[in-house]
């Protein structure tokens, strides 16, 4: 019972410092005629950061990738070459990513709401594997463990908004290990010598 409260704690903590670690870019799309828009993006702490804009069916149609750190950018784009239909525009910094959905129409532009998400928080410290994730859409999620032969552990998480998990590896033999968190819409890895 110790061991659950000392791992509770350890993963309530860990939670804590990466809620206040979490970049906090801003995002803004206005636009200024019917195919375009200015983009300005805001960030307390200069950072590198990438830009893109994928099609409702996943195809990337634009990407950009800053070569030095930025607190603050600010360009217009022309979507005049896109063709109609509804686009996500994806801003990653660091762990933090920033999505905003617009539809392009012969109409104009019209931008949705910024959807803020953070990528999982793993650790494996004394053969256990901590994890903690905010799972902002709640979709169902997954968790595999792969060594170099393949799976050797799978776990169903669920569909919590906030999911905090710890795993006693120390049975595993020696070796390296790939950790993979899964849901419908993203895979996050995280990579592990034991």
């Amino acid at each position: 019972m110790k061991t659950i409260k000392l791992l509770s704690t350890v993963l309530a903590v860990a939670i804590v410092a990466v809620a206040t670690a979490v970049e906090k870019p801003k995002m803004s799309v206005t636009p200024l005629s019917a195919d375009r828009a200015v983009i300005t993006i805001q960030n307390e702490n200069a950072s590198l950061f990438e830009l893109s804009i994928h099609a409702e069916d996943g195809e990337l149609v634009y990407y950009k990738q800053t070569t030095k750190p930025l607190s603050s950018y600010q360009k217009i784009y022309d979507f005049k070459n896109l063709e109609n239909g509804n686009y996500t525009m994806d801003l990653r910094i660091n762990d933090t990513r920033l999505l905003k959905d617009f539809e392009v129409a012969s109409k104009g532009i019209s931008v949705g709401e910024s959807k803020l998400r953070i990528d999982p928080y793993f650790a494996f410290t004394d053969g256990v594997l901590k994890l903690s994730y905010l799972n902002f859409d709640q979709e169902s999620l997954s968790l595999n463990i792969y060594d170099e032969d393949g799976l050797v552990y799978k776990t169903s998480l669920g569909k919590d908004f906030n999911v905090a998990s710890g795993y006693d590896l120390s049975a595993l033999k020696e070796g390296k290990y790939e950790v993979i968190l899964s849901s419908l819409n993203n895979d996050f890895s995280y990579s592990l010598v034991k």
